[in-house]
């Protein structure tokens, strides 16, 4: 079929007036698009603004539909959407048939933190869009749409702005009597929300959020997915100078410290952890918790050396600040880095010690042979004469020593060797 450029054929019928043939080229074009290689065909010959038209078409919008679903897939095509009003006509389809279009929807939005940002979805979601996504989300509780509206708030700029609104109605989610995936959305959307203006201390104390936050930062209290979000959670929050003292008295430090020992492999888990002390010790109220009521420093000098880059970053950042303001750790803290740069040091020594006594013990082809394997001394190509080395074959006439004498005196006769 790709040989045969089966996809160049049926673009061309998309649309016509036929609607049989209409209809069974769309169905046709939907297996292969489970295809890579045919998918990436689609998009070059321009099959995405096409089934951008049919969505109107209600004939033809589910199954275009789905086409465009798995065009989503691939992360090269995700900002193609953008000049088409597919995500615009999705998302109106979603306040009729939610449970339908959830997937492709939550799939056109942004999956990842790394995805461009949609002018068009923006532009959408500035009137009444986000208003009625957020309605329809918490009126039936749907995780997968509540996973679309998290996906939005990672964008920054004018849109985060836009959350600020919802803020009261995902905290009142946040309760062990809500289904644990639609907390987990709900948590993630908040911690998104990255806001100078917004009082997190109010929020936390208004919903009584803090005793929901640490219970569940008890080791086996919950699913790894929610505590990862509460963490997070608490990292975002504490960015705010009277939230974090708020947390720091509810002694939210030590669980913390807890969870470090109890999830110490798994990097994630230590990171975002690391994360909220690093954002803690900007606060004087926090930071003297940490450096003098816990052994979070400890810790963090433990973790400087760790192998993942990422933990590594946040904790010389974090032992910084803490060195910067108390002198007892920054001593400890630069006698570590002293004694880790030391011990590399005579490790790297040892190491080319190693390779150089190996090369002696095992010899080496490259080198010339030792001593002990033949006499230095019978070695003619190192006898030099006037004008450099002697010939590698060794003949020397006796008229050599003879000329050799007659121009420098008798030497032999005037230093008796032995």
């Amino acid at each position: 079929q790709v040989e045969m450029d089966i996809v160049e054929k049926l673009v061309k019928m998309v649309p016509c007036e036929h609607d049989d043939l209409l209809n069974v080229t769309l169905r046709l074009l939907l297996n292969l698009s489970f295809d890579t290689s045919l998918r990436n065909k689609m998009v070059q010959v321009g099959l995405l603004p096409k089934l951008t038209a049919l969505l109107a078409n209600e004939s033809y919008k589910q199954i275009a539909m789905c086409i465009l679903y798995h065009i989503s897939m691939d992360d090269r095509f995700k900002s193609m959407f953008a000049y088409t009003d597919c995500i615009p006509q999705v998302c109106a389809f979603m306040y009729v048939e939610v449970i339908s279009c959830s997937f492709a929807c939550a799939r056109l939005f942004l999956t990842h933190r790394r995805a461009r940002t949609d002018t068009h979805s923006v532009c959408f979601i500035s009137g009444n869009g986000l208003k009625t996504l957020m309605k329809r989300a918490l009126k039936f509780k749907d995780p997968l749409l509540m996973k679309m509206i998290r996906n939005i708030s990672q964008h920054d700029g004018p849109t985060k702005s836009l959350f600020i609104d919802y803020v009261g109605d995902l905290a009142a989610q946040i309760s062990n009597d809500e289904e644990e995936e639609f907390v987990i959305e709900c948590l993630g959307t908040l911690a998104n929300l990255t806001l100078p203006d917004l009082d997190w201390e109010l929020v936390l104390k208004e919903y009584k959020l803090v005793p929901y936050l640490k219970d569940k930062l008890k080791p086996g209290s919950a699913e790894d997915d929610l505590v990862l979000e509460v963490v997070i959670m608490i990292g975002t929050v504490s960015m705010d100078d009277s939230c974090a003292a708020l947390l720091a008295k509810s002694g939210i430090i030590p669980a913390l410290i807890e969870l470090l020992n109890a999830q110490q492999e798994d990097d994630e888990f230590v990171c975002q952890i690391i994360y909220v002390f690093y954002q803690m010790v900007f606060h004087q109220a926090t930071r003297d918790v940490i450096i003098k009521e816990t052994q979070a420093p400890a810790y963090l000098i433990d973790l400087m050396h760790d192998k993942n880059a990422e933990i590594r970053k946040v904790c010389d950042n974090t032992l910084d600040i803490i060195a910067e303001y108390d002198e007892e750790w920054a001593k400890k803290i630069q006698s570590e880095k002293f004694r880790w740069h030391n011990s590399q040091w005579l490790e790297m020594v040892e190491s080319r010690q190693m390779d150089d006594s190996e090369q002696y013990l095992y010899g080496d082809d490259r080198i010339e042979p030792y001593i002990h394997e033949g006499d230095i001394l019978e070695r003619p190509d190192l006898y030099y004469n006037a004008d450099g080395l002697i010939a590698p074959d060794g003949a020397v006439s006796p008229d050599f020593f003879s000329d050799y004498h007659l121009q420098n005196g008798d030497l032999i006769g005037q230093h008796p060797f032995s």
